[in-house]
C-alpha cells in the first residue's frame, strides 16, 4: 500500500528563492498549458490528453528557443501537466454527475500556487539526509522527525509551501501487514457533543478547536479588515492570519491521528456507521460543529491504519 511521509524543509536564503522560483515556473507552466487545451478545442472541437501535451513537453526542451525548460528534470513538469489533467477529469466527472456547478479549471494566480512535485521518483536522489536535482543548489535539508520503513519504495514527491517554510510529501510504498485474528471488536457512534461513543466503554471527548481558536481568529480578520488593499501590512497580517489557519488544521490532524491509532491498536475489528457527511454539512446550524469535528477525515485515518 502508498503512505505518504510529510517531513519539513530546511532550505538555505539560496535554496528558498530557488524553490520559489521552480514554483512559479510550474504554475506558468500550468496556465501555459490550460490555453492551450482550451485554445484546441476552440478551434477543432478536440481535446488535448496529457500525453499529447507530453510529447510538446518534450519538444520544447530539445527547442534551442527554450533552454530554461531544461533547466528541471522532466518529472517536475510532466507532474505540472498531469495535474492540469487531473483537473480536466474532475471537471468531466462532475459534469457527468450534474450534481450542482461543474466547475471548468482555471487560471492559477500567484496566490494560488503553492506546489510542484516529481511525477516519478527520477531524476532526483535523497540519501535519508539530503535532495538533490538538477535547478537546485547544493542538498536541500530534510528534517526526517521520524524515519522512513526500511524496505520503503520512494514512488514520487511534492514540494509544498505553506506560512511557515517547506515541506516534502514522499508517497512510499510498503507492504500491506497480515490481518489480525478477531478478538476484540468495537462499534463507533460518532458525535458532536461527545466525538465518539464506543461499545465498549471508550468516550473520545470532542476537542472543539474552532471554539478554541475563534477569539483570535476573529481578532486578526478585524486586523485584515483594516488593512488597506495592496499594502506589506496587509501581506503580512494575511500571512499570520493563515498561519493561525494552519495551526488548527495541524492540531486537529495529529489529534485524529492520535485518536484513530488508538483504537486500531486495541481493536481487530471496527464497525462504523456509514455517514452521508456531505449531506449532513447542509445544516443550518450545525455546519460549523459538524466541519470541526472532521469525521470524514477521521473515518479515512481510521480505514488506512486498520
Amino acid at each position: 500500500m502508498i503512505l505518504t511521509y510529510k517531513c519539513r524543509l530546511l532550505p538555505s536564503k539560496k535554496q528558498h528563492a530557488a524553490l520559489a522560483d521552480i514554483c512559479e515556473s510550474q504554475r506558468q507552466l500550468y496556465n501555459a498549458a490550460l490555453q492551450e487545451r482550451m485554445d484546441c478545442y476552440r478551434k477543432t472541437g478536440k481535446s488535448l490528453t496529457c500525453f499529447d501535451q507530453y510529447k510538446e513537453l518534450t519538444e520544447c526542451r530539445n527547442d534551442c528557443g527554450l533552454v530554461e525548460m531544461a533547466d528541471l528534470p522532466v518529472a517536475v513538469q510532466r507532474w505540472t501537466l498531469k495535474r492540469l489533467d487531473d483537473a480536466y477529469k474532475a471537471f468531466f466527472r462532475r459534469l457527468k454527475a450534474r450534481n450542482g456547478k461543474a466547475g471548468f479549471p482555471r487560471f492559477r494566480g500567484k496566490g494560488q500556487w503553492d506546489s510542484f512535485g516529481f511525477s516519478e521518483f527520477s531524476g532526483i536522489r535523497f540519501d535519508g539526509k539530503r535532495l538533490r536535482f538538477k535547478g537546485l543548489p547544493s542538498g536541500l535539508r530534510v528534517h526526517l522527525h521520524r524515519l522512513l520503513p526500511d524496505d520503503a519504495d520512494i514512488r514520487s514527491c511534492v514540494f509544498r509551501r505553506d506560512g511557515r517554510g517547506w515541506a516534502v510529501c514522499f508517497q512510499v510504498v510498503v507492504a500491506t501487514p497480515e490481518k489480525r485474528t478477531v478478538k476484540h471488536a468495537v462499534g463507533i457512534d460518532l458525535g458532536l457533543k461527545v466525538f465518539a461513543y464506543c461499545s465498549d466503554g471508550l468516550v473520545i471527548p470532542n476537542p472543539l478547536l474552532i471554539l478554541r481558536a475563534e477569539r483570535e481568529m476573529r481578532r486578526r480578520q478585524r486586523a485584515l479588515a483594516r488593512c488597506q488593499r495592496g499594502s506589506n501590512r496587509r501581506r503580512k497580517v494575511k500571512a499570520m492570519l493563515a498561519r493561525t489557519h494552519a495551526d488548527i488544521v495541524n492540531t486537529r490532524t495529529t489529534w485524529l491521528h492520535q485518536q484513530s491509532a488508538l483504537l486500531t491498536k486495541h481493536n481487530d475489528l471496527i464497525a462504523v456507521e456509514d455517514l452521508n457527511v456531505k449531506g449532513m454539512l447542509k445544516h443550518p446550524t450545525l455546519a460549523r460543529s459538524i466541519a470541526d469535528a472532521s469525521w470524514s477525515k477521521f473515518l479515512g485515518f481510521l480505514s488506512y491504519k486498520a
